[in-house]
C-alpha cells in the first residue's frame, strides 16, 4: 500500500522535483498578477477608504415615477427625495449610472413660504457613477428638504439596473418585459438614489405602463388609474424602509398562480403569487407550495412574521443569475423556479425548492437586517445558504438534503477555498467597482467563500454551540437588527451573549482569513494519536510564509458508539497536539458526521482500516462515508497521499447504496479521468472500466423505470449510475440508450425516456455510436422542449458529440441567436466535458474571441464563465503557455481572476499528473483494470 507514513508536500523530496519551475511563476507575475496582489485590492482595504457619498445629506423617503417603454426601449423618471441635512452644504452628490438628470430642484422645507430652488449646475461623473447638484445658496444644517428630479434612461439588454428581457410566446410573436436587478450598485442604473446598503429609506412606487401589461413592485398596488394613449398609472404602498438595492419593479404580459399562508406565525395570511409569461403559469404551482410552506417557517423559526402583506415571485427569461431577493418581489431565471410534473427532470425540482427557500430566507437574512457594507455579505448569503438547507430539510424530509450538502456545498466550498486565488468569507471592499467585480466572482462560483464556505462555518458553528442555543442567538440578532444594518461583530455579540462563549475568539480566523487547515493524523502508540494542522492547498506546495494560521478546529473524533465526551468534544486550538484514546482502540475517524471544515490526512495503512470499515459497514454513516472519499481525493489531487490509495479505497464502496456517497465517488472518479484525458488510450479506458464495475450492479438493480412512489434518493441514484455506466461505456446500457432514444425520436413514444433521465441518455447515445442523425434529433428536441429545464438537458448533451463536424456544428449552435445568451455556459458545461471537443471549444473561442468580446465583455459573469470552461481542464505546462500567449496584450482587467484560477487549476492538474501517472498505471496494471 505504499509508505507508512503520509505524504506530505512539505517533507516529500520526491514532491518537490516536481513543483512548477519558478520562471513559469515569473512569466505569470508579468500576465496574470498573482492572486494576493489581486485580493489585496479588498484585503488591504479599511472602512476609512471605503468610496461612499458623503454624510452630509441622507434620504428619507423617496417617491417615484417611472415610465418604461417597451418599443423604444428607454423609460424616463421623476422623483421626489425627502433629505436631511446634517451639515451646511450647496451641493448634493447622489449615485448615478447610464441615467441622465435632466432637472433638479430643492424645496427647502425650514422655510415658511414653499420656494423650489433650481440647481445652477448638473455634473455627472461616469468614473465614480455619480452626479453633483450644485445649489446657488447654501443649504443649512439640521434642516430638511426635498429634492425633485427628472431623468431618463435606457431599459439595456445587460441583464442589470432597469433592463429588457424578450420571450416569443405561443403563438411565436416576440415580446419584451421590463424588469430589475439592482444588486449590488445597479439601483443607480434606474433612478438617482444614495445606492448604499446602510442608507435605508422608504419607497413609494408608481409605474406608467400599458394598460394591458402587470405592473409589480416591492408591495401591494394601492391604486389603478387609466390614462390617456392606452396607459395606466399604478401605484404601489409604502415600503419599510430598506436599501436601494432591495427596490424591484416589473412590466410585462404575465398570468400567475396564487396562495396564501395560513397566517399561523404570521399574524395574517400573506397573499403569495408565482407570475409567468402566459401559458406557463401551472409550471409554477410547485414553487408556490414551496414558497408557502417555507414562509411560514422561517416566521417561526425566527420568532419574527414576514412584514409585508404580499411576496410575489416572477420568472424572468432573461436572467444573468439565479434569483435575487428584492424585499417581496422575488425574481428568478426561469429555470430556477418553473417545474412540469410531467416533463422536468426532478433534480431541477430539488434546485427549485433549495433556491426558492433561499430568496425567502433572504427577506429576514439581507432585507430585514441588512450588512452595514459589502464587506459582510456573508451575513446575507452564509446565512441564506444554510437556513435555505434548513428549510428544504423540513419541508422534504426524505431527500436528506444536508447530507447532499457535503457534496454540494461543503467539498465545493473547500476545493476552491484550497487555491491560492481565493479570498475570506469577509472581503473589505471600497468603490463600485470592486463591489461588481466582487459579485461577479461570485456568480461565476469563484467566490463561493461567501456561500458554501460560509454556510459551511455556519453548520460547525451550530453544531458546536448546538442549534437551539444558536437559533435562538440568531432570533435575537435579527430582532435587536431589525429594519436597521449589522455587522460580522454584532452576529458573534449575540451568539456570545446567548451561549455564554466568547465566539468571536475562535470564529474571526474562519471568517477573516484565507484557506482551511489539513489536520495529519499519525499514530504514536496503540492509544495515542498525533495531530499537526496547516494550511491546505490543492496545488500541495503550501509555503512557510503561507501556513501561519492556527485555526480552531473541532476533531470530532469517534472510536465508535461508546466515545468518551472528552475525546468526542476535542479540539485543536493549538499547531499539534496529542490524544489519548481509550485502551485497545482499533477503529477511530476524526471530523465525525462532517461537521468541521477541514481535511484529515491518515496514514496508508489508517485509510486501508477505514476503508475495511466501509465494506463491513456499522461503524460510519453516511456523511461519514462522503468525508473519506473527499478526503482521500483532494489529498491525492494535492501530493499529501498517492491516488492509487484513493483508488484502492474507492474499490471497498462496491456493496454502496447511498446515492449521495455514489454522487461523491463517481465525482472524484471524474475529475481523474478528466486529468488524464490524454494519457494512453487503455490507461484511459481502464480508469472508464473502474467506473463500470463499480456502478454494474446498481444498474442491474435498478433498471431505467421510474417507479410510482419511490424515493427521491432512488431516483436520483438510478440517474446517476446509468449516466456513469453509460458514458464510461457499458455495452449493456449503451444498447438499451438507443433502443430508447430510437423510441422516443422516431416513434414519439414519450414514455420510453423519463423525464429525469433524458438528459443523460441523450449524452449515452451521442458518445457511444451517435451520429448526424442522433444530433439533429436532440437538437430539435432543445428547439421544441416544453420546459426550460428540458431545453437545458438538451444543450449539454449536443455538446457529447464525438465527430469533428458535430463538434463543430455544436459550436457554432451555442453562439447563434437560437440559444439565449445567458445559456451559453450550459452549452460549454457539455464541451469541456467531453475529452474529443475540449480541444476544439478552446480552438474556437480563440478564433472567434472578438465576436465573444463583443457580445459577452459586458457580462463579466458569461464572460468569465467562457474562459473558465475552455481552458480549466488542460493538464500541461504547454497550455499555460497557449493561454498566457494568446491572452497577451488582450483587454481581460474583467476576467483576470478566472484566468488565474484556470491557470492555477491547470498548474494543479500537470503536476498530480506528473506526481501520480505512473502510480495509477501501476495500480490499474496490479488490480486488472489494464489491458496491455
Amino acid at each position: 500500500m505504499g509508505d507508512s507514513t503520509p505524504r506530505s508536500p512539505h517533507s516529500s523530496k520526491e514532491h518537490k522535483a516536481h513543483l512548477p519551475d519558478d520562471r513559469n511563476y515569473r512569466v505569470l507575475f508579468i500576465i496574470f498578477p498573482l492572486c494576493a496582489l489581486l485580493i489585496s485590492l479588498f484585503i488591504m482595504t479599511t472602512s476609512s477608504q471605503r468610496q461612499v457619498l458623503p454624510s452630509s445629506v441622507r434620504p428619507t423617503h423617496y417617491d417615484i415615477t417611472l415610465t418604461p417603454d417597451l418599443e423604444k426601449f428607454v423609460f424616463t423618471g421623476s422623483e421626489a427625495i425627502d433629505i436631511v441635512f446634517n451639515d451646511d452644504v450647496r451641493q448634493i452628490v447622489l449615485n448615478v449610472f447610464e441615467v441622465e438628470v435632466t432637472a433638479a430642484k430643492l424645496q427647502n422645507l425650514s422655510l415658511k413660504t414653499i420656494q423650489n430652488i433650481d440647481a445652477v449646475q448638473i455634473e455627472h461623473n461616469e468614473k465614480r457613477q455619480t452626479v453633483t447638484l450644485t445649489f446657488p445658496q447654501e443649504l443649512a444644517k439640521n434642516t430638511k428638504g426635498v429634492l425633485k428630479l427628472q431623468f431618463n434612461g435606457t431599459l439595456n439588454d445587460k441583464m442589470c439596473g432597469f433592463y429588457r428581457s424578450v420571450f416569443v410566446d405561443k403563438q411565436g410573436n416576440k415580446k419584451y418585459m421590463a424588469t430589475t436587478q439592482f444588486e449590488p450598485t445597479d439601483a443607480r442604473r434606474a433612478f438617482p438614489c444614495w445606492d448604499e446598503p446602510a442608507i435605508k429609506a422608504t419607497f413609494d412606487i408608481t409605474l406608467i405602463v400599458p394598460s394591458n401589461l402587470t405592473a409589480l413592485s416591492n408591495m401591494n398596488v394601492i391604486s389603478e388609474k387609466q390614462l390617456e394613449h392606452a396607459k395606466k398609472e399604478v401605484k404601489f404602498a409604502k415600503t419599510p424602509i430598506m436599501s436601494t438595492y432591495l427596490v424591484a419593479f416589473v412590466v410585462g404580459d404575465l398570468a400567475y398562480v396564487e396562495a396564501e399562508t395560513s397566517g399561523e406565525h404570521n399574524g395574517n395570511p400573506v397573499l403569495i403569487r408565482v407570475y409567468t409569461n402566459k401559458g406557463l403559469e401551472k409550471q409554477g404551482e410547485f414553487a408556490l407550495s414551496v414558497a408557502v410552506q417555507a414562509l411560514e417557517y422561517f416566521a417561526q423559526l425566527f420568532a419574527i412574521p414576514y412584514p409585508l402583506p404580499k411576496l410575489d415571485m416572477v420568472a424572468i427569461p432573461d436572467f444573468e443569475a439565479g434569483a435575487m431577493e428584492n424585499w417581496g418581489l422575488v425574481t428568478y431565471r426561469t429555470a430556477a423556479i418553473l417545474f412540469d410534473p410531467q416533463a422536468s427532470d426532478a433534480k431541477f425540482k430539488q434546485r427549485i425548492a433549495y433556491t426558492v427557500s433561499h430568496e425567502l430566507a433572504h427577506q429576514w437574512f439581507g432585507n430585514l437586517v441588512t450588512m452595514e457594507w459589502w464587506d459582510h455579505l456573508w451575513l446575507n448569503e452564509g446565512f441564506a445558504t444554510w437556513v435555505g438547507y434548513l428549510s428544504v430539510a423540513k419541508i422534504f424530509p426524505e431527500w436528506d438534503i444536508w447530507t447532499e450538502f457535503l457534496t454540494e456545498g461543503v467539498q465545493r466550498g473547500l476545493s476552491l477555498d484550497a487555491l491560492r486565488s481565493s479570498h475570506p468569507i469577509e472581503v473589505p471592499v471600497s468603490n463600485p467597482r470592486q463591489v461588481a467585480v466582487y459579485f461577479i466572482l461570485i456568480l461565476l462560483h469563484i467566490s463561493v467563500p461567501i456561500y458554501y464556505k460560509g454556510a459551511s462555518v455556519i453548520r460547525m458553528l451550530s453544531s458546536y454551540l448546538t442549534e437551539k442555543v444558536f437559533l435562538t442567538g440568531i432570533q435575537k440578532y435579527l430582532k435587536q437588527h431589525m429594519y436597521g444594518n449589522a455587522s460580522t461583530g454584532d452576529l458573534w455579540k449575540a451568539l456570545s451573549l446567548q451561549s455564554g462563549i466568547d465566539v468571536e475568539k475562535f470564529m474571526s480566523i474562519w471568517t477573516r482569513e484565507v484557506g482551511h487547515p489539513v489536520v495529519n493524523v499519525t499514530e504514536s502508540s496503540p492509544d495515542k494519536i498525533h495531530v499537526r494542522q496547516s494550511r491546505f492547498l490543492s496545488t500541495g506546495d503550501t509555503k512557510e510564509s503561507e501556513d501561519t494560521n492556527i485555526w480552531w478546529v473541532p476533531l470530532g473524533i469517534t472510536t465508535g458508539p461508546n466515545t468518551p465526551e472528552e475525546i468526542s468534544s476535542a479540539k485543536l486550538a493549538t499547531r499539534e497536539a496529542s490524544i489519548t484514546l481509550p485502551p485497545n482502540t482499533d477503529f477511530f475517524k476524526l471530523n465525525v458526521h462532517q461537521t468541521g471544515v477541514f481535511r484529515v490526512n491518515y496514514t496508508p495503512d489508517r485509510l486501508t482500516k477505514l476503508g475495511k470499515a466501509v465494506r463491513e459497514g456499522g461503524l460510519l454513516d453516511t456523511s461519514d462515508r462522503i468525508g473519506i472519499v473527499a478526503d482521500a481525493a483532494a489529498l491525492a489531487r494535492s501530493g499529501y497521499a498517492k491516488t492509487s490509495s484513493f483508488l484502492s479505497l474507492v474499490n471497498e464502496f462496491e456493496n454502496e447504496e447511498k446515492y449521495m456517497v455514489w454522487a461523491e465517488i463517481t465525482k472524484n472518479l471524474a475529475d481523474i479521468c478528466n486529468v488524464w484525458f490524454e494519457q494512453p488510450e487503455n490507461v484511459y479506458q481502464a480508469l472508464q472500466n473502474i467506473q463500470r464495475q463499480l456502478v454494474s450492479k446498481l444498474v442491474t438493480r435498478l433498471g431505467w423505470d421510474y417507479l410510482e412512489g419511490e424515493s427521491h434518493q432512488t431516483s436520483m441514484l438510478r440517474t446517476l449510475v446509468i449516466k456513469v455506466a453509460g458514458n464510461a461505456g457499458d455495452p449493456d446500457v449503451v444498447k438499451e440508450a438507443h433502443r430508447r432514444f430510437q423510441l422516443l425520436t422516431e416513434h414519439k413514444n414519450e414514455s420510453a425516456l423519463h423525464p429525469n433521465i433524458r438528459g443523460t441518455a441523450f449524452e449515452i447515445v451521442l458518445t457511444h455510436g451517435g451520429g448526424t442523425k442522433e444530433f439533429d434529433a436532440i437538437l430539435q428536441i432543445y428547439k421544441e422542449a416544453k420546459t426550460e429545464d428540458q431545453k437545458v438537458v438538451a444543450l449539454i448533451a449536443l455538446g457529447s458529440a464525438q465527430q469533428a463536424d458535430l463538434i463543430q456544428r455544436a459550436l457554432e449552435f451555442s453562439i447563434s441567436d437560437q440559444v439565449r445568451s445567458q445559456d451559453i455556459h450550459h452549452a460549454f458545461l457539455g464541451y469541456q466535458s467531453n475529452r474529443k471537443a475540449r480541444r476544439p471549444l478552446w480552438a474556437f473561442i480563440k478564433a472567434n474571441w472578438n465576436k465573444f468580446y463583443e457580445r459577452y465583455s459586458k457580462s463579466m459573469t458569461l464572460f468569465g464563465n467562457i474562459v473558465r470552461f475552455g481552458t480549466q481542464n488542460f493538464a500541461s505546462e504547454a497550455d499555460i503557455a497557449d493561454i498566457e500567449n494568446f491572452f497577451k496584450g488582450k483587454d481581460t482587467k474583467d476576467i483576470t481572476r478566472p484566468l488565474q484560477q484556470s491557470i492555477e487549476k491547470i498548474r494543479s492538474n500537470a503536476a498530480w499528473l506528473e506526481r501520480d501517472a505512473k502510480d495509477v498505471k501501476d495500480w490499474l496494471g496490479s488490480n486488472g483494470y489494464l489491458v496491455v
